[in-house]
């Protein structure tokens, strides 16, 4: 991350940007507007603003041995974020900022990885404003809500793992990859929306969040998932650290509810819960969730897809430049499918900004009778498979 010298913020931001058509959406115009509102002030006071700016390119290969019809075995895959923020503190000791992210999309990713979210070009991945002091922190805008800031709690290295790019391929893919990221439940991703975080009292923290649609004003989060976008999104989310002697633990839980689309889909109810330790370079996480009937027809008649659940435990080991991690993930769709992956991941930091990563994984599923489509072309109802990522990652 690329720190700049602190300076007071220049005159352009007494424009008056609010009068200008800079965005259709609504919510991408309240934000801006929000955004003006809370630092055009600081240049009367000649705030003092810290700048800062990072980012991150990935690069790489997934190959698999069972490719969907029509795929070819080896894919090149890539991806890209620019992260730009400011950030000033008061007299009062209130904090005000604002953070632009850029890039090629994280659709369903953990916080920290970027996703290429199966489009082109340049789309805003992360766009708020926010307000913090010794009552907490509110963001409003296009963000990650309470619920995967409190669990996202998985020790990944640079290939991703769980969160790799080879749970996009359609034949391989983890059943609730449909849902969002393929080892947590169903949240309001990076849809547009207000979020508070209480501030961390004895080791706890709370978040609640609410998006009035599961849409964001400069990325499609729609149309990566079967759920049409629900309406409503509530998130209340939870999360713990702490120590006992040499190890490091922490906790998290989660609670989102979101109203169907249409009447005649079941309303979205998820849990997650998640929790890791660490000890010296050894690091284990878990993640459990939970998406129940989430969007499914209502009067849904057998052999229909039944609620999804699925749990993924890692562990990963860190010695200097070095990583390597070991990994298991099981979930399963009732009536539809019950799938299994465990693989091994290594990491080489060759120099300060770039490492390479290799992941390889081995997946089974268990393809149930109301699965046609699963079964299809399939020359047994208990497929099997291997996969292989390799990447390079910069960051600056």
């Amino acid at each position: 991350m690329t720190r700049f010298r602190t300076r007071p913020i220049p005159a352009v931001l007494r424009l008056p940007l609010c009068a200008a058509p800079l965005c259709a959406a609504p919510l991408c115009a309240a934000s801006l507007c929000a955004a003006i509102a809370v630092l055009a002030p600081l240049h009367a006071a000649r705030a003092q603003v810290d700048y800062h700016l990072s980012g991150v390119a990935q690069g790489g290969v997934v190959g698999t041995d069972r490719p969907a019809a029509g795929d070819a075995h080896w894919d090149a895959v890539g991806a890209y974020a620019v992260t730009g923020s400011l950030e000033t503190v008061t007299d009062s000791g209130v904090t005000y900022g604002a953070l632009l992210r850029v890039g090629s999309g994280n659709t369903g990713r953990s916080t920290d990885r970027p996703g290429n979210a199966d489009r082109q070009g340049i789309g805003i991945d992360q766009a708020y404003v926010y307000a913090a002091g010794g009552w907490g922190k509110v963001r409003l805008g296009q963000s990650w809500g309470a619920s995967e800031r409190a669990t996202d709690l998985l020790p990944l290295l640079v290939g991703g793992e769980m969160d790799g790019f080879w749970t996009q391929s359609g034949r391989v893919r983890p059943p609730g990859t449909a849902l969002g990221r393929a080892y947590a439940a169903r949240d309001s991703d990076d849809a547009t929306k207000v979020d508070y975080e209480t501030p961390r009292l004895f080791g706890l923290k709370a978040g609640l969040s609410y998006a009035p649609e599961r849409r964001a004003f400069g990325q499609d989060i729609v149309a990566a998932s079967t759920i049409p976008a629900e309406t409503n999104f509530w998130e209340g989310a939870v999360n713990y650290r702490g120590d006992w002697g040499p190890l490091q633990y922490e906790l998290g839980a989660a609670y989102n509810h979101a109203d169907a689309a249409h009447g005649w889909l079941r309303d979205t109810s998820t849990v997650t819960l998640a929790g890791g330790l660490t000890y010296g370079g050894f690091t284990v996480g878990t993640v459990l969730f939970d998406d129940g009937d989430s969007g499914l027809l209502r009067n849904r008649t057998a052999p229909s897809p039944g609620d999804t659940r699925g749990a993924t435990v890692q562990g990963t080991y860190e010695n200097g430049p070095y990583g390597l991690t070991l990994f298991w993930h099981g979930s399963e769709t009732e009536n539809w499918t019950t799938y299994q992956a465990y693989g091994l991941g290594l990491s080489w930091k060759v120099r300060g900004d770039t490492t390479l990563g290799l992941d390889l994984i081995h997946w089974a599923a268990d393809l149930e009778s109301g699965n046609p489509a699963a079964m299809a072309g399939q020359s047994s109802p208990h497929p099997t498979g291997n996969v292989a990522t390799a990447v390079v990652e910069f960051r600056f």
